[in-house]
């Protein structure tokens, strides 16, 4: 009665794990030698600007250690305690990289806003050559991390800190240029206000990112509607249940369904169906573990829950069942 199946496909962004890696590593060294250079010419300069810059640094330097870590747990094989192996380690990381973020950026707002009744007198020039100089050196990390980013949220955590951190390299450059010119020191805290507020930005969306692929929920390369819609109009399938969709880590995408073949199918005729839908499935859905139960008829009632779930904009659009 029964015509179930797994497909796995071999071929998915995991094989760019060693492009990812270096990239990663490059990073990590650019980072942490201008991040104490960052520190040093902060206290230096009295520029809190240029110490929360450092301090951000700092962050990303600990989010690239905490990613090569994860990538290396992700690596581990399965076994019998976790069929799945360490692969859900990268959104762990990815995770605390954006609640780190927010913790740096609360420290930064308070302290801008304790200076900006007060505002020490900075040493504009060298904050504005080492600004520059971070600058240039985070315009390198960026376009190290911007290729190696697609298929891992846990590098492309490393690239939002990264990205954010050019532009409050810029944001620190204009600050100072205006420094000199007005000798208005109030402009320091407000520009790490500024930047406090942007990194609360960046953070949010890596928490969002991780929080959604933690909670199961599909993955947003995936049109849900879209492929049970297309799984209702190939030939044979009489209903749909039990469908699940899900990511293991960035770009390793899994889902699950239950299949009622339409007419009296054998065995062998309920395992091709379920060979073509898995093929059709990795064709034009970016899934990679596939599993299908497919049946003759719903033996199990109601409980096989074969009343899947539908949107609004997809009910009503869907072939007719019996």
């Amino acid at each position: 009665m029964h015509g179930g199946g797994h497909d796995h496909d071999q071929h998915h962004p995991h094989d760019t794990r060693g492009e990812q890696r270096s990239a990663l590593w490059a990073s990590l060294v650019v980072l942490a030698l201008f991040c104490a250079l960052e520190f040093a010419g902060g206290l230096w300069t009295h520029s809190l600007a240029l110490v929360s810059d450092a301090g951000h640094l700092l962050t990303d330097v600990g989010a690239l250690v905490l990613a090569l870590i994860a990538q290396w747990f992700a690596s581990r094989p399965s076994d019998a305690r976790r069929s799945y192996g360490f692969k859900r380690a990268e959104i762990l990381a990815a995770l605390f990289n954006g609640v780190t973020l927010w913790v740096v950026a609360v420290l930064i707002g308070i302290e801008a806003v304790r200076r900006f009744w007060a505002p020490p007198t900075v040493n504009t020039l060298p904050m504005v050559a080492i600004a520059v100089v971070g600058m240039l050196a985070q315009l390198v990390v960026t376009l190290i991390l911007r290729r190696a980013q697609h298929g891992s949220l846990n590098v492309r955590g490393a690239y939002i800190h990264a990205l954010t951190d050019v532009i409050q390299s810029v944001g620190v450059i204009s600050g100072g240029l205006l420094m000199m010119a007005t000798d208005r020191y109030w402009i320091d805290p407000l520009l790490s206000l500024a930047i406090s507020v942007l990194i609360f930005y960046g953070g949010g969306r890596l928490v969002l990112e991780a929080s959604h692929v933690l909670l199961e929920g599909t993955p947003r390369e995936v049109d849900g509607d879209e492929l049970l819609r297309t799984l209702l109009q190939e030939a044979g399938v009489q209903e749909i249940g039990d469908l699940h969709v899900w990511s293991l880590t960035t770009g390793d995408n899994a889902m699950s369904a239950h299949v009622v073949a339409a007419g009296m199918l054998d065995a062998a005729g309920r395992e091709q169906l379920r060979g073509r839908l898995s093929r059709m499935l990795r064709e034009r859905f970016a899934l990679h573990h596939i599993t299908l139960q497919v049946e003759a008829a719903c033996s199990l009632g109601d409980a096989c829950g074969c009343r899947t779930w539908l949107s609004d904009n997809t009910a009503g659009k869907l072939p007719e069942q019996t």
